[in-house]
Order: C-alpha cells, then sequence, then structure tokens
C-alpha cells in the first residue's frame, strides 16, 4: 500500500472530522447548533455597539471568537477560523456563507454548504486560493465570469460567478437609522487603501494619502470622511480630529461585509489607491471613484519562493488595471473639475464605462436574486 502524504493526511483528517461533527450533530443537533449560533450573536453584539452608538465610532476589535470568549488572533495560525461552519476555513471568512444562506432563505447554521466560495478578488489566471475538494460537488462560486472560467479550464470542474458579494450583505442599520446618521454625516467620503494580509506586507505613505484626501474632500464637497482601516494595518494614524476611523474587525466576523455595506450605503463616493475587491462594491452600489496617486509598497518576505512569485504577478495585473481604471477616469472626467488634485475622481456620468471595465473580474450582471440562489444552492449538481 502506498504511503499516504501529509496532504492527505491531512484531508483524511478533515474528512474523519467532518464525519464525526455529522455524526454529532445527529446526536446532539442542539448542543452544536447551539454554540454556533452562540458564536453569531457573540459578533452580531460587537457589531451593533460599534455601528448603534451616537456620534458613529465604527471600529472592532480584531478578536476571535474561540470556544466561548473572545481572543486576540496575536499567535494563531493563519486563515484560523475557530467559529467555523463550512467545511473551507475561508469559504466563511467575511461572512460569505452567512451572506448567500441568508439571500437564499436557508439556515444560517446546519450542514455546509457543498461548495469552495472564493471570498476575494483575483486578476490573473495562476493566482490559487482553494484547491478542489471531493465534497464540493458544486465546485466554486466565485464574483466575475472571468474567474469562473479560469477556475472551470484550470481545475475541470464547476464553477459560476453570482456577482459583487456586497449586493447579498444588508445594511446592520435599518432605513431610518441609516437616513439619520446621513443627515449628520452630510456628504461622506469612504476612504480604504491597499492593505496587509496574512504574511503579505503592504504599506502606503500615509502622510501623503491624508493629504491628498483633504484636498479630495475640500474640492469635492465631501463634509464628512470615513477612514477604513484593515485589522491587520496600524490602529493608529495622524488623521484630522473631525474624521471617522472604522475598522470592521476579523475577517472570521460573519457580519464583517455587512458592516462593509453600512458605511458604503452612509458614503457617497469612495477614495482608494488600490485595484482592490472594494472597488467593485462602490461601483455595485453606483457611488462615485477617487483614486489616489500615492502607490502602496508591497513585502513578500513572508512567502515562499512560489507563493512570491505568483503574488508579483497578481500585483502587476492590478497595476496595469489600475492604470485602465486612471484612463476611464481622466477620459470622462467632469470638464468642470479641477485636475490639480493628486488622484482623480469619477463622477456619476463615469459609472457605465467602469462597469464595463470592472464586470469580467466582479460580475455585476451576475447577481442572483433570492429564489435562483436558493436552486442552486439547494441542487450543486443541476
Amino acid at each position: 500500500m502506498p504511503a499516504r502524504t501529509p496532504r492527505g493526511l491531512a484531508r483524511l483528517r478533515s474528512e474523519l472530522s467532518w464525519w464525526k461533527r455529522a455524526r454529532l450533530r445527529k446526536l446532539l443537533g442542539s448542543r452544536i447548533e447551539r454554540e454556533e449560533w452562540q458564536a453569531l450573536a457573540a459578533y452580531a453584539g460587537l457589531v451593533r455597539q460599534a455601528y448603534g452608538q451616537r456620534p458613529l465610532r465604527p471600529e472592532l476589535v480584531a478578536d476571535l471568537w474561540v470556544q466561548g470568549a473572545f481572543r486576540s488572533p496575536t499567535g494563531l495560525k493563519p486563515f484560523f477560523s475557530p467559529a467555523r461552519r463550512e467545511r473551507e476555513n475561508s469559504s466563511h471568512h467575511y461572512g460569505h456563507d452567512i451572506q448567500l444562506k441568508r439571500h437564499a432563505g436557508l439556515p444560517l447554521v446546519g450542514p455546509p454548504l457543498p461548495f469552495l466560495l472564493e471570498h476575494g478578488l483575483k486578476v490573473t489566471r495562476e493566482a490559487q486560493f482553494e484547491p478542489p475538494q471531493p465534497w464540493a460537488r458544486g465546485g466554486y462560486l466565485c464574483m466575475g465570469p472571468r474567474r469562473a472560467q479560469w477556475l472551470q479550464e484550470q481545475h475541470g470542474c464547476p464553477a459560476q460567478a453570482i456577482g459583487p458579494w456586497i449586493l447579498y450583505a444588508r445594511p446592520l442599520l435599518d432605513a431610518a437609522e441609516l437616513a439619520q446618521q446621513k443627515q449628520q454625516l452630510g456628504r461622506t467620503l469612504l476612504v480604504m487603501l491597499a492593505h496587509s494580509w496574512d504574511r503579505v506586507q503592504r504599506h502606503s505613505d500615509a502622510p501623503a494619502c491624508i493629504a491628498a484626501v483633504d484636498a479630495l474632500r475640500q474640492q469635492q464637497g465631501y463634509r464628512s470622511v470615513i477612514w477604513l482601516r484593515h485589522w491587520q494595518d496600524p490602529p493608529s494614524l495622524p488623521l484630522p480630529a473631525t474624521w471617522i476611523l472604522a475598522c470592521n474587525g476579523h475577517r472570521s466576523n460573519p457580519w464583517f461585509l455587512d458592516s462593509l455595506r453600512t458605511l458604503l450605503e452612509l458614503s457617497d463616493g469612495l477614495a482608494s489607491n488600490a485595484f482592490g475587491t472594494h472597488l467593485g462594491y462602490a461601483v455595485a452600489l453606483e457611488k462615485s471613484v477617487h483614486w489616489i496617486n500615492s502607490q502602496a509598497q508591497q513585502d513578500l518576505l513572508g512567502l515562499t519562493a512560489e507563493q512570491a512569485a505568483l503574488a508579483e504577478a497578481e500585483w502587476h495585473e492590478r497595476a496595469r488595471l489600475s492604470s485602465a481604471l486612471q484612463e476611464v477616469l481622466n477620459r470622462t472626467h467632469s470638464p468642470n473639475s479641477s485636475l490639480v488634485l493628486p488622484g482623480t475622481s469619477a463622477p456619476e456620468h463615469t459609472l457605465p464605462a467602469l462597469r464595463q471595465l470592472l464586470e469580467p473580474y466582479w460580475g455585476f450582471s451576475k447577481h442572483r436574486d433570492p429564489q435562483t440562489l436558493h436552486h442552486l444552492l439547494s441542487h450543486p449538481l443541476v
């Protein structure tokens, strides 16, 4: 009998673990489900505390819910997800499984989805996410049609584009609360820069970006600025005292996307120096887009040579797409606006051109209504 590889042993342990979990759910279903609901409720308390207080201070801690209590992520394994609901850890990062189940009218706690969920943007064919798994009989769900085509060609398994994840999220505030908060904030600019993730470190020139945003605020008539930092980025920034610092917490927060949807709903525009997932989210919600010409620096020393090569290729392609984005903004820029800013802005009439550029990656036209998504998730082989 051939010796098992470490990866094969890990897969076998995973299969046995989920078999055991399924058996225990049948025997002790209420207890296991109660623990999973408790994790969802714990994070729900965090986001309500942040978004429900006045004045608005939407800054969540980056702690994780581990065995009935919150603890710091420091020292834990990368991509560690203790409040696990899905078989693949990354399938419920940022609450993607919750968004889909809720939109489709499925129980939030129950059998895991038979899909691999690509929760972020990938712009190169070679970019790796999670390898195919025997239990994922539905294959992959991702945002854009180009990525779905690449996955099908690379792995020979099903892959379907379902559009921007943000469209499956719901604001944490009801309509009346949103309207009241928007009235208090006035015209609002949301800032999201290139951020670090796990062993990839990205840094921007904070003073230069702050100066660019402040100039943009004055020129475009924004009254308020919300600066959204990633949970791995430094918590202290030399922001003006009137600006609002936000953080949506650790990626294991199941209401992460709901938090981001809330910030976008409160905002009229998005400013960024990164061709990242948030860019398409802003376009999907028909927000003005502003580009900050302050290039981020990327440190790949924490990766293997192979991982670094893939990350570098992805970085270069994003830079190319950033240039294409700026060309669209320049081509459709309002002639009555000043161009002296260290950045470029997209007024409302540029949105069709932006959607055309970004459609292959975000799949705006691929969004599923509740009935269609329910059928897709319930009949993965159809």
